[in-house]
């Protein structure tokens, strides 16, 4: 009795493996030609690939999909940011899959895509290198940091939100924070540099925030590549992703 119950539950797993196998693959294939799209980077429009046809893609679903916001980023670079959501066939029914999608240009022309499969947690990215080099050498040199192209892509996806009074019952602290990082702790100065220095301008300006705090109630002096990169920052007063409350999602800058 034992082994006939031990049989029957190996065969209803592997009819479920079955199964499940069987949908994954339409899945599989309907992001590979979501990737193939992604790879023509320079072709990238999103009311083109609305219209787009494809073989297991069915459509791309306007509930889900739609331009966020866009933003100048440093060295003439423009940031533009998407949602992107396939139907697929998985069985009998439609399924869906989510993408965020960061695209990048220069001059009106498109060098790269970053895109980032929610369901899957994966990332892939297709740039034309040499450019993406051109800006990341720009970025170290004017910043005196020595990121890398993986910190890109790890600090443009962390999707940082800016903003004090956050969340559905906000607490509203005395001494600003985020990450749990007090702005009134000296220690902390050589990490808002480093947010300073980053590819994100949502922490760049939590940078600015924290550092300028330090100087106005700690007596922090500032150094003149503090000074140099808040301004810089400060004038190019990039499009963040900020919140309100409960509300998030609002796309605001932060300074005058």
């Amino acid at each position: 009795t034992f082994d006939k119950m031990r049989i029957f539950i190996i065969f209803i797993l592997l009819l479920f493996s079955n199964s499940s196998f069987s949908q994954n693959k339409n899945e599989l294939k309907a992001d590979y030609e979501m990737q193939g799209y992604f790879k023509d980077y320079s072709e990238f429009n999103l009311d083109a690939l609305k219209r787009k046809k494809f073989n297991v893609i069915r459509q791309i679903d306007p509930r889900r999909t739609g331009f966020r916001f866009e933003r100048q980023i440093d060295a003439g670079v423009t940031e533009s940011n998407y949602d992107i959501s396939i139907e697929y066939v998985e069985g009998e029914w439609m399924n869906y899959k989510e993408y965020k999608v960061h695209v990048f240009s220069k001059n009106d022309s498109i060098f790269g895509i970053i895109n980032y499969d929610t369901y899957r947690e994966k990332t892939n990215y297709y740039f034309d290198f040499a450019k993406l080099q051109n800006y990341l050498d720009y970025h170290n040199e004017f910043y005196q940091s020595n990121l890398t192209r993986k910190d890109f892509i790890s600090q443009i996806l962390a999707d940082h939100i800016y903003g004090y009074v956050c969340g559905e019952a906000p607490v509203i602290y005395e001494v600003p924070r985020y990450d749990d990082l007090k702005f009134d702790k000296k220690r902390n100065i050589s990490k808002f540099r480093d947010w300073l220095k980053s590819f994100s301008p949502e922490l760049q300006t939590y940078g600015v925030d924290a550092l300028k705090y330090l100087e106005k109630n700690k007596g922090i002096q500032l150094t003149a590549l503090d000074e140099k990169l808040i301004l810089n920052i400060k004038k190019r007063n990039s499009t963040l992703n900020t919140c309100s409350g409960c509300l998030i999602g609002l796309y605001e800058k932060a300074f005058e």
